[in-house]
């Protein structure tokens, strides 16, 4: 009975490895023909290309105002504060003024002014001269403008004006832009890039 006890455990064992040999080998057999993962591609995102946004706001104005200088009595927001081109145009023309009123020979107002065609340099002048007596004309002052050189926007905030300096109220005035290395600029004479006429009141 011992004998017998023996030998069936020796085939339990034995038939107990063939299981195990035989699992061994189909998962084998398996991870051979199992397809191989697709390898991973780094996706790169090319730039979109580039839009054609049209004319600046600045550029817009440049070409409706050509050569003039512009007058308000309210702070004029430059070009990069308008989100086109029309916009500025048409908040220009609310703002724009003829005259300006003054307080004990006391004036002060705001311009831009759009040179055309723009000056070789970077300084400016702005040459005011007295035209109330029409042929008769009388320079009064000529301000220094700093700008950089080929920009086609020329904001002049704070201009004041006063009657010490020659200035009268009810005359009328030209502001024109001048060349700031133009000799003749102090002389009422050399070239004028922009100018504009506003009446003291």
């Amino acid at each position: 009975m011992r004998r017998n006890s023996g030998v069936g455990e020796l085939g339990v064992a034995f038939w107990f490895l063939v299981a195990a040999f035989f699992a061994l080998m189909m998962g084998r057999a398996r991870a051979e023909t199992a397809p191989a993962a697709a390898p991973v591609v780094a996706s790169v995102s090319q730039p979109a290309p580039a839009l054609d946004e049209g004319p600046s706001a600045v550029d817009v104005a440049a070409k409706a105002f050509r050569g003039q200088v512009l007058f308000s009595d309210v702070m004029i927001a430059p070009a990069s504060a308008f989100p086109s081109g029309d916009a500025m145009v048409g908040a220009l023309q609310r703002l724009k003024r003829s005259s300006v009123q003054g307080t004990d020979g006391f004036w002060r107002l705001h311009a831009v002014a759009f040179p055309n065609p723009l000056p070789p340099g970077g300084t400016y002048r702005l040459r005011a001269t007295d035209t109330t007596g029409g042929k008769d004309r009388k320079q009064i002052k000529v301000f220094e403008i700093n700008a950089p050189a080929g920009q086609s926007e020329l904001q002049i905030s704070d201009l004041v004006l006063t009657d010490v300096m020659g200035f009268q109220r009810g005359h009328r005035y030209e502001l024109a832009v001048v060349g700031g290395a133009d000799e003749d600029a102090g002389a009422g004479k050399g070239d004028v890039y922009a100018q504009g006429v506003i009446t003291l009141m």
